[in-house]
């Protein structure tokens, strides 16, 4: 699944308020306190929502995405900073674009958990210099009664109703993050960086996962997607009244990090 269908809105449904951006760019250079021209690797960057404030500190950066979509859009948000950056088109499930013992941080919001854990765990000590680095994982948070992850929660169980078993990305990150200990990394506790409040409609959700291509990042029958949607949109109408109403959601940005010493 490419996302190159989310690609034109995907900042708007994905949004992350400038500010918070800014903190993670801040708590990535206090984790990594990187000298001039060390090399940090970006797996899925997608349209660079968090990127964008990377590109100010002292690092070589380099980002990947399987999606020309989502490139397409970074890349014009650098026109228009007047900046540049080095970004490829790759598959993270496939040889991450950065030399064997190059890179110091590797850095992933919204896509690591979409791939191989073994295989991101393989790709990560494989990149990372033989003095040791980071591997980063960012992830937006909600509490679970907030509309997103109910409708979200309901969405799965749904999907499973229909033979389809989603993706964790807790079981996920837990699974690299066990590799990489296993290997002799160190894992740090979560870091929150940012939080804010935004609204949110149950329609938001609905018109987003329809115009996407499968759900829950699962491949579905055109049928399946139609059923789990319709019956989500009548459970949403019972809890919530109208579908357009919107909602106070609070959600936070962390951080998770493990670090490989050296060797």
């Amino acid at each position: 699944m490419l996302y190159d269908d989310q690609a034109a809105r995907f900042d708007e449904r994905a949004w992350i308020p400038p500010e918070v951006a800014e903190a993670a760019a801040r708590a990535l250079e206090e984790l990594a306190a990187p000298i001039r021209g060390q090399h940090w690797l970006e797996v899925g960057a997608g349209t660079g929502v968090l990127s964008l404030p990377i590109l100010r500190l002292p690092v070589r950066y380099t980002g990947f995405d399987r999606s020309p979509g989502m490139l397409a859009v970074f890349r014009e948000k650098l026109a228009r900073e007047g900046v540049s950056a080095e970004l490829h088109e790759a598959d993270g499930n496939g040889r991450w674009p950065a030399d064997d013992g190059s890179v110091s941080l590797v850095f992933g919001a919204r896509a690591l958990h979409h791939l191989d854990p073994e295989h991101v765990a393989a790709e990560t000590r494989r990149v990372l210099a033989p003095s040791g680095g980071w591997l980063v994982a960012g992830r937006t948070s909600r509490p679970p009664d907030s509309v997103k992850a109910v409708l979200r929660r309901r969405m799965r169980r749904l999907l499973e109703a229909e033979g389809y078993a989603g993706r964790s990305h807790d079981a996920r990150m837990d699974s690299v993050f066990g590799a990489l200990q296993a290997a002799g990394a160190r894992r740090l506790p979560p870091r929150e960086v940012g939080r804010w409040t935004t609204l949110h409609r149950p329609a938001d959700s609905l018109a987003s996962w329809a115009g996407k291509s499968g759900l829950a990042g699962l491949d579905v029958p055109p049928e399946v997607k139609a059923r789990v949607l319709t019956e989500l949109a009548a459970r949403a109408r019972e809890e919530y009244g109208a579908l357009d109403h919107p909602l106070p959601q609070e959600e936070s940005f962390e951080l998770s990090a493990v670090h490989l010493p050296a060797g």
